[in-house]
């Protein structure tokens, strides 16, 4: 069974413990994450493990698995997409400490001793999802882009349909046009 999570975490001091953490977190908690989503329930599985490496860096380790309901940009119809991710980071106290950091770490820069750990796995979770969300292209229900793929259409009703489409709708850039003509 999982244990529930602390709204927040002194980092370093689990660092030091060489701690493990693990829970879930409800993705309802996530409001910056929430607006990329079509659905806002489920959970999200965390693993947090903490320690100090040999040269003296507190890292943290972490663990996210869940399934985030998005808009697919093609067909705009829901897409599920699994995410299973994993992060390193090297907790730090200052900028100037970042320079000392290996490239196995990204830099957690600690303003205060408390960390809110659901917008830390939010943060990790924003940064795992795709830039134009869309399904994989036989699972997407565009009809334009399966037109557009469609081999029995020969190419000439295609063009003559697009064409007809464009004559229905109105150019916003018609008035444009209008003023380069003057």
């Amino acid at each position: 069974m999982k244990d529930r999570l602390p709204e927040h975490i002194e980092p370093l001091r689990l660092a030091r413990s060489q701690r493990l953490m693990q829970g879930r977190l409800p993705l309802s908690r996530m409001p910056r994450l929430a607006e990329s989503l079509e659905d806002v329930t489920g959970d999200i599985d965390v693993e947090l493990e903490f320690d100090v490496d040999s040269s003296g860096i507190a890292w943290m380790k972490g663990h996210l698995s869940c399934s985030l309901s998005l808009c697919c940009q093609r067909c705009m119809q829901t897409l599920s997409m699994p995410v299973d991710t994993t992060f390193k980071l090297a907790m730090i106290e200052s900028e100037a400490e970042i320079e000392r950091l290996g490239e196995e770490y990204e830099p957690l820069l600690l303003n205060d001793d408390l960390v809110s750990v659901a917008e830390l796995v939010e943060d990790e979770l924003l940064l795992s999802l795709p830039i134009v969300p869309k399904h994989e292209t036989e699972d997407c229900n565009s009809t334009d882009f399966s037109d557009s793929h469609n081999e029995s259409v020969p190419q000439s009703e295609k063009l003559t349909e697009t064409h007809s489409e464009s004559k229905q709708k109105k150019n916003p850039f018609a008035v444009l046009a209008d003023l380069k003509r003057k």
